[in-house]
C-alpha cells in the first residue's frame, strides 16, 4: 500500500479539493490518498464553496475534518505533495527533528512539472476563484502516473548462500513494513557464486529498475567488491548503523552489503532501516566527490 498526503494550510480548500481529484482518477486500490494542514487547530468541514466546485464537477465530497499532519502519518507517507513552498520548507524543518526522509516531500508544481510555483489560494474569495483553483488542481493531479508510483522505491535483495538466512529475515522486514521488493536469490544454502547474484542486483540499481539493492554473503566483503565493479553502484559494506547513515548521507550509496557471519539479525535490521530511511544530503562537497567516483 501507497500512502499519499496532500498538504495545504488550514486542510478546509485546497488539500481536500486535491484528495478528492485524485481519489477520482485514481483506480488502484493500493494507493491511500488523504489531505492534511500545517496549521490545523481546530477540526472543522472543507469549505462550502469549495464542496460546491467538487460537486459541480461531478466529483464525490468525502466526509471530511481538517487534520494536522501527525509524526506516524509523515514517517508511513511515501509521497507529499504541497500546495506551497511554505508548507514544504515547514515540513522540511520538521524533518530535522523527526529524521524522516525527507525525499518524498515536493510541492506539486515541483513533483508534476518541475515548477517552481504555489497552486493559488482561494480562500476568502468568490465561487470563480474556487472553480479556477479547482482547474488548476485537476490539471496537475490529471498528469500523476499513480501505476508508476506502485513502481517506485522498489528494493533488490541478493544473497549467496552464506547470506541466505540473513536475507530471507530483511524479507520478512520488507514485507511486515510494506517495502516492495524484489528477491535476486539464492534459494537455498547450497552452495553458490556470490559475484552472480551481486551483478543481478547492481545492474538493476545502475539501470534505473531498482531504487537500492541489499547484498549478503558470509563477511559482505566479495559481495560488494563484485557490486562496485558495475557502472553507477555505489555498494557500501555496513556492520553499524553509523556507517549506514553517513554512507547514504555522503556517498549517496546505492547498496548496502552486510556479512551474515558477521553480525546479529536485530542489528542488521536497523541497518537495513537506516540505510533506506536516509536521504542524501545534496551537499555540494559530497556531490563533486561522488562526480569523481563516477569520472
Amino acid at each position: 500500500m501507497k500512502n499519499i498526503i496532500f498538504i495545504c494550510t488550514g486542510n478546509t480548500c485546497r488539500s481536500p479539493m486535491a484528495e478528492a481529484i485524485a481519489k477520482s482518477l485514481c483506480k488502484s486500490k493500493d494507493i491511500n490518498i488523504s489531505s492534511r494542514g500545517v496549521f490545523v487547530y481546530n477540526s472543522v468541514p472543507i469549505n462550502e464553496k469549495a464542496k460546491e466546485v467538487l460537486l459541480n464537477n461531478n466529483i464525490d465530497v468525502p466526509y471530511h475534518l481538517s487534520k494536522p499532519l501527525t509524526v506516524a502519518e509523515f514517517e508511513n507517507a511515501d509521497l507529499i505533495l504541497t500546495m506551497e513552498k511554505e508548507h514544504k520548507n515547514l515540513l522540511l524543518q520538521f524533518n530535522k527533528t523527526a529524521n524522516i526522509n525527507a525525499n518524498k516531500i515536493f510541492t506539486l508544481y515541483e513533483y508534476v512539472l518541475n515548477k517552481d510555483l504555489d497552486v493559488s489560494d482561494p480562500f476568502g474569495s468568490d465561487i470563480s476563484t474556487y472553480s479556477k483553483c479547482f482547474d488548476e488542481l485537476y490539471n496537475l493531479i490529471s498528469q500523476i502516473n499513480f501505476n508508476k508510483l506502485l513502481e517506485e522505491n522498489m528494493i533488490g535483495i541478493g544473497s549467496d548462500h552464506g547470506g541466505f538466512h540473513l536475507k530471507q529475515e530483511i524479507i520478512k522486514y520488507l514485507e511486515e513494513n510494506n517495502i516492495p521488493f524484489k528477491d535476486y536469490g539464492t534459494n537455498s544454502t547450497e552452495a553458490v557464486d556470490y559475484p552472480v547474484y551481486a551483478k543481478k542486483v547492481a545492474n538493476d540499481v545502475a539501470n534505473g529498475t531498482l531504487d537500492k539493492g541489499i547484498l549478503i554473503c558470509g563477511t559482505g566483503i566479495g559481495i560488494s567488491i563484485a557490486a562496485n565493479k558495475v557502472k553507477g553502484v555505489r555498494a557500501a559494506l555496513c556492520h553499524d548503523v553509523f556507517s549506514a547513515k553517513a554512507t547514504r548521507e555522503h556517498n549517496d550509496a546505492n547498496i548496502l552489503a552486510m556479512g551474515e557471519r558477521v553480525i546479529g539479525v536485530g542489528l542488521a535490521l536497523e541497518i537495513v532501516k537506516t540505510f533506506l530511511n536516509t536521504p542524501f544530503s545534496n551537499d555540494e562537497r559530497h556531490i563533486r566527490r561522488i562526480n569523481m567516483i563516477e569520472e
